[in-house]
């Protein structure tokens, strides 16, 4: 009788609204929503149209296009690196006084030594494009050849299947 009585959806109502959840304390509650507070969902586009550094990269990349930028962002590299250098060795000359030492000429040494790997890194990149490009010029001339010769053989053997018919009719 008492499940019965439960299963009225009057009833059903009234113990939905008079049980609360217990299984979490108050503190506990406010503690989870202190470490993770509630974050409104965005999109994607939401999010980078909110970021400047982003907006910043998407002009420069429209005004100065795509190599300038990148040697752009490479120079900016290269001048960090040689910066930290430069740093680091003037703090050898503190730590050691009495070393004589050629900061400048060291940092020129070695921002041309940074310069010419990066060239040389670019004429390596370039060789393998054009490997690459010739490869596969070279592998669609090798398949044109392929198909060219084995029409030829099909021709060729409908030239043989044409002469043996005829000296078998003789």
């Amino acid at each position: 009788m008492q499940i019965s009585s439960m299963l009225n959806t009057a009833n059903i109502a009234e113990l939905s609204a008079q049980k609360e959840d217990t299984s979490a304390s108050e503190e506990y509650l406010k503690v989870v929503k202190k470490l993770y507070p509630e974050v409104a969902y965005q999109t994607r586009d939401e999010i980078n149209s909110a970021d400047d550094a982003l907006a910043k990269f998407k002009e420069d990349l429209k005004t100065k296009g795509a190599s300038e930028l990148l040697k752009d962002l490479n120079e900016e590299k290269i001048n960090a690196i040689v910066e930290n250098y430069k740093q680091k060795l003037q703090e050898e000359q503190k730590e050691n006084p009495d070393k004589p030492m050629d900061i400048d000429k060291m940092v020129s040494d070695f921002k041309q030594k940074l310069l010419k790997e990066l060239m040389e890194a670019q004429k390596a990149e370039q060789e393998l494009k054009d490997n690459m490009k010739q490869a596969s010029i070279s592998t669609s001339d090798m398949l044109t050849k392929i198909k060219m010769s084995q029409e030829t053989e099909k021709k060729g053997d409908n030239v043989m299947n044409f002469l043996e018919q005829m000296l078998q009719h003789s």
